[in-house]
Formats: C-alpha cells, sequence, structure tokens
C-alpha cells in the first residue's frame, strides 16, 4: 500500500495517508499547495516531522495518527457491549483524557439520588440481597441511618448527576465542603457519613455500573475524638448506692458493669438465658431490627456473679407477660424497655450523685455539664468493666467474654474459650466487683 495519495479539490491539492494495517485510508488534509511538487514536499515534511492538528497548534506523529486510525476502525467494526465501553472509558480516564463515562441505557446513566436512595433502602437494595446472599447481616437500623445520612448530605450536594459522572475530583470535593459546612460534626460522624456515600460508589464500580472507582485516594478525617469517661470505682459504689425508681434501670447499668455488655445485649436478655454461672449471649436488640444476632454475629458466654443473678432472676419472675419474656421487659410483650430509659436514668443518678435530691435547677445544669465534660454514657460501662478487668487478666480472656475480636488475631483460639479461662475471669470478678455492687441488690430500688 502506498505511504499516501494526492487529489486536487478545487485550486489545493489533498493528501490521503494510507494505513497498512487496515488497508484505509485516511481522511484527506489539504496541503494548502496549488502546485503537485509543492504538496509532495509538504506530506514528505508530514511523514518527517508530524501531521498538524486543526484543533491547537501541536503535531501528531504517523505511527500515532495510524493507531488512532487503527483504534477507530476497530471500534466502528466491533460489536462492542456496555462492559467493553467501560473499560474503554477506564482507560481513558485514567490517562485523564475524560472525567467520566456515562454508558447510555447502563447503570452509570442513572441519576445519583435515585441510586442512593434504592441502595439503602433496606427492602430493594442490590447490597443487602448481596451481602444475605453470602450470609452475611445487613442491619435494618444501619441501613435507615444511612439513607437519612445520604438524603441530608450525599444528595442535595449531587443533586442532577447521574452515577458515571461523579469522579474522584468530586468526591474529594465533598469531603471538603462537608467538614467546612459542617463545623459541628466530629470526625467520627463525618467519617461515617462518607462511607455512606464511598461504600455505595465503590460498589458500583466493583459491579461495573461504572468505569472508574471515584473513592480512590480519598483522605479520612482524623480521628482524634474525645476519649469515652469512664467511672472510679468509688463512684460507680457510690451510684448504686442510691435508691433508684425503676429496678430495670439500676439493674440493666449494673449489669452492664458486671458484664461488659453493650446495652442491645443487655436487653436482648431472657430468663432461659440466665445460667447458674453464665449468661448465654446470643442475641441483641434494636429497635429497627428487633431481635438479632450479637454484633461480631457469634453467641458466647459471660460469666455473672450470684447476686446479680439473682436480681435478674426476680426481674424476669415479675414481666407481666410471662418468666420467658424479657428480663428487662415493658408494656409491650415481644419488646424489651427503650435503651434510652436506661441512659436517662443513669444521666439522672449521676446528678444525684454530684447534688443530691433537694438540689436546685442551675445546680443540678451544672452537674450534668460537668458528666457531660466527662463523657459518661451507658456506653462506658463497657470501657469499665474491659479497664478494670484488664488489671487483674491478659488481654485474650477477657476479649472472650466483651467479644472484643479481631479476626486476624483472634480467630486461630478465640472460637474455643475454655472453661478455665472463663472460670478465671468470673472469679477476677467477683474479687473486681463485690465491693461495688448493693449488699441488698434484690432490695435495691
Amino acid at each position: 500500500m502506498r505511504r499516501f495519495y494526492l487529489y486536487r479539490r478545487g485550486k489545493y491539492w489533498y493528501a490521503q495517508l494510507g494505513n497498512p494495517e487496515t488497508g484505509r485510508r485516511l481522511t484527506g488534509k489539504s496541503t494548502h499547495q496549488t502546485l503537485r511538487d509543492e504538496a509532495v514536499a509538504v506530506v514528505v515534511s508530514w511523514l518527517e516531522h508530524g501531521i498538524p492538528q486543526a484543533c491547537d497548534s501541536t503535531s501528531k506523529n504517523l505511527p500515532d495518527l495510524l493507531s488512532l486510525d487503527s483504534i477507530l476502525t476497530i471500534i466502528k467494526k466491533s460489536n462492542l457491549n456496555s462492559s467493553d465501553v467501560s473499560k474503554i472509558g477506564t482507560v481513558l480516564t485514567e490517562k485523564g483524557l475524560v472525567s467520566s463515562v456515562v454508558l447510555k441505557d447502563a447503570g452509570g446513566a442513572e441519576h445519583f439520588d435515585s441510586f442512593m436512595s434504592r441502595f439503602w433502602d433496606f427492602d430493594v437494595s442490590p447490597y443487602v440481597r448481596e451481602k444475605h446472599a453470602h450470609g452475611l447481616r445487613m442491619g435494618k437500623t444501619h441501613m435507615k441511618q444511612s439513607l437519612g445520612r445520604a438524603e441530608k448530605y450525599w444528595i442535595p450536594y449531587f443533586k442532577g448527576k447521574r452515577l458515571g459522572e461523579i469522579t474522584r475530583h468530586d468526591v474529594k470535593a465533598f469531603s471538603v465542603h462537608l467538614a467546612t459546612d459542617n463545623p459541628g460534626l466530629n470526625p467520627v460522624t463525618l467519617n461515617r457519613i462518607m462511607t455512606v456515600g464511598t461504600t455505595a460508589l465503590k460498589w458500583a464500580f466493583v459491579n461495573d455500573l461504572v468505569g472508574v472507582d471515584p473513592t480512590q485516594g480519598l483522605t479520612g478525617y482524623s480521628n482524634k475524638t474525645k476519649k469515652r469517661g469512664v467511672l472510679s470505682p468509688n463512684e460507680a459504689k457510690r451510684l448504686f448506692d442510691l435508691h433508684w425508681d425503676d429496678r430495670r434501670a439500676m439493674l440493666s447499668n449494673l449489669t452492664a458493669m458486671t458484664t461488659g455488655l453493650r446495652i442491645g445485649e443487655v436487653l436482648a436478655l431472657k430468663a432461659s438465658d440466665i445460667g447458674e454461672t453464665f449468661l448465654s449471649i446470643n442475641h441483641s436488640w434494636s429497635r429497627k431490627d428487633k431481635l438479632k444476632g450479637t454484633k461480631t454475629d457469634e453467641a458466647r458466654r459471660v460469666p455473672i456473679m450470684p447476686q446479680v443473678r439473682d436480681a435478674l432472676r426476680l426481674l424476669a419472675k415479675d414481666n407481666p407477660h410471662g418468666a420467658d419474656g424479657f428480663v428487662f421487659w415493658c408494656s409491650k410483650k415481644d419488646e424489651p424497655w427503650d435503651q434510652q430509659m436506661s441512659l436517662y436514668a443513669l444521666q439522672d443518678m449521676l446528678v444525684v450523685l454530684s447534688v443530691g435530691t433537694g438540689a436546685t435547677d442551675d445546680e443540678k445544669r451544672e452537674a450534668r455539664a460537668y458528666w457531660k465534660e466527662r463523657n459518661i454514657v451507658f456506653h462506658s460501662w463497657r470501657h469499665f468493666y474491659a479497664s478494670r478487668m484488664a488489671d487483674r487478666l491478659e488481654a485474650r480472656k477477657v476479649m472472650l467474654v466483651t467479644g472484643h475480636k479481631t479476626r486476624a488475631v483472634f480467630d486461630g483460639y478465640a472460637d474455643h474459650a475454655l472453661d478455665s479461662d472463663l472460670s478465671e475471669v468470673a472469679q477476677a470478678s467477683e474479687e473486681t466487683f463485690k465491693s461495688i455492687i448493693p449488699d441488698n441488690l434484690g432490695n435495691a430500688v
């Protein structure tokens, strides 16, 4: 095949370069010469130094021009599907030539607000179906919280954009906007909000809805949050020596302190879970998900002090819906009482601990501010338990009880909790907490 062909159009000579790979001629280009010999000289210069481009002042060398023509020829002749086009778009995006590629009638063409609403809707989410198909748990509470964050922060910011149009630059710009426009949000909350969007976008990439992962290279927020406050043993003793108006409030807090259970695990307790020396922790409770598996989806046994065991059994017998129901019962048969009640009672009793029952409103406000500054919440009991027990036992044995474990470190042996280990934890619990819990626990209301 000849390297080029000349033809005349009007008074000027045009040249067509030949592509030996395709056997095709490239689109004709004017030499701006009226004499053939001068036109040939121009084409020879093109072949040596590159062909001027009409869109800018640069020149493209012949091999690049022929490669481009070959690529375009292949694209025109090939029966490409959406996956093929997505791969091409990925290459173009990675080379910085385009910001995004949105496929017609493909997932990336869906509007971002519609995708996010569907992704975090528990009943229709493909993400949830995928998790459940692999035996993984997705809680309704988590999905509802995530949907709320998507609707409040992500959807308004990207309103009008299609899923495939969102770039890494867009996501980084959103992360800056989120922190700048919401100075009251702490780093933990900011990271959770970011996770709502990045989880959905990464899933879209993995499932070929978009050609590029727009979450790559994203920097998280510094997680230097205020540490959870913990009472001293003396403060805890004085707190439980006080008169609590509701036995459920006192016992839920006391149970958490002496076992390290999470609030959902405390509320999920039923009479059948109370053994002679151990509590069987098989479930957790949340208002949205109701009775569900524990946070790690693994059951465990937790040593229980005899005094606390007996008090819990008495409380379970008072359940008006039957002794086999929830230990921390409420007016509804199939639900325990609200977890906020345990927290509110703790906050009220901390105020009494500070200023007594006859304090003025100003004194009570100061006391509440003091405990808020110390960051004492219901979950503080879990920290209290872990810190007290860590003074007496190696971390592995404490983690067998609390359920704190990482797969990498504990999978090899945490599933084989020895009775001797748990007995040692039980003895340490008795020695640690016997001086804190009230002597007349059964009547401490």
